[in-house]
């Protein structure tokens, strides 16, 4: 079984790594790159360190595995507290960003990225933790029933509850989703350009849009850098659309 987690951590830290390589190349070769992600080259840098020294652990077999899965559940324990304030600033921001584009479904469908979150993030973390402590929590359960079956219950409870999450928000957003609201979003983001932006940065606005035969209404939020579009169809649903534009904020020219 822990030979089985050590390929799947070194599998994660091969893929994160080859994004934070593709920033940290992108940024030192195109200003341009930098100056729209606003990347700090010494954290791309820092990042991909440390993207490496987790390769190289699980890969051998290193000592430190435990440490390193502890560090990494308790980093992404952190991350989904705060999911509310991070989301969708890191996805952008994070020298790992390519990795979340693998999980965008062309549709607009947020089920692949939700599956990264909660299932990644969230559920696998949770039993990586557990494979990696077993001689710790295991021979509790012996010497103390009670308490042992209660550290089990709670990594049990804490990956039940991550898949729980998942599963409900795919049928909430079967729900409430529509391809053709975030269509009409998608173009409404695009036709948004800086001067727009600065114009009602800290605002939001709310208006009616036509689109061939449908009506739908526009709310755009411009929490500048971060742009983020909802529009909603005649029959209730919704789509959204968000991008990071730190280039358009500030005052006009």
């Amino acid at each position: 079984m822990r030979f089985a987690f050590r390929f799947l951590n070194a599998a994660v830290a091969l893929v994160t790594l080859a994004s934070a390589v593709v920033v940290l190349v992108s940024d030192v070769t195109d200003p341009a790159y930098r100056a729209h992600y606003r990347d700090a080259i010494w954290f791309v840098a820092a990042y991909c360190a440390v993207q490496l020294g987790l390769l190289v652990e699980f890969a051998r077999g290193g000592p430190s595995q435990r440490l390193l899965v502890l560090a990494k559940t308790a980093a992404a324990y952190g991350f989904l507290l705060a999911l509310a304030h991070l989301w969708p600033y890191w996805k952008v921001w994070t020298p790992a960003r390519y990795v979340y584009l693998i999980f965008e479904l062309p549709s607009g469908s947020q089920v692949g990225l939700m599956a990264l979150v909660l299932l990644g993030r969230g559920a696998f973390n949770t039993v990586n933790v557990m494979v990696y402590t077993e001689e710790w929590w295991y021979p509790l359960r012996l010497r103390r029933p009670i308490l042992g079956r209660v550290v089990t219950a709670a990594f049990v409870g804490v990956t039940v509850l991550c898949v729980w999450l998942f599963f409900g928000l795919v049928r909430e957003e079967a729900r409430t989703f529509s391809g053709e609201a975030q269509e009409v979003a998608e173009m409404v983001l695009a036709t948004l350009d800086c001067d727009a932006i600065r114009a009602h940065t800290g605002q939001s606005t709310a208006d009616v849009r036509q689109h061939g035969d449908r009506t739908y209404g526009v709310a755009i939020a411009y929490d500048c850098p971060t742009i983020q579009v909802r529009v909603h169809a005649e029959d209730g649903r919704v789509g959204t659309a968000a991008a990071t534009r730190p280039e358009c904020c500030g005052e006009p020219s």
